[in-house]
């Protein structure tokens, strides 16, 4: 993985104590962000997150068209704690 890929944004830290907070748990890694597995659920929900300017690597994007070409993962960029609870289906 480039270096450039491993910076956090500011924003990530309260994405996951929110998702936290509604009982999600929730790993953090470098190729995709957040890993989350909200509670009743049995699949893993990845999650990129981006700052309010940020946009996706060239890397990031290949990665994301493999995981969804080859095993049909949609991997949601996420900018705020909504757009975290939508994408992992704790708020419509």
């Amino acid at each position: 993985m480039p270096l450039y890929a491993r910076k956090r944004d500011s924003n990530e830290r309260e994405i996951i104590e929110a998702l936290r907070s509604l009982g999600c748990f929730v790993i953090q890694e470098n190729n995709i962000d957040l890993y989350v597995l909200p509670p009743g659920r049995q699949e893993w929900i990845p999650l990129e997150v981006k700052g309010e300017r940020g946009k996706l690597t060239t890397y990031q994007t290949d990665l994301h068209a493999t995981l969804h070409h080859n095993y049909g993962y949609t991997v949601p960029v996420v900018v705020t704690i909504d757009d975290a609870l939508k994408a992992v289906g704790l708020l419509k």
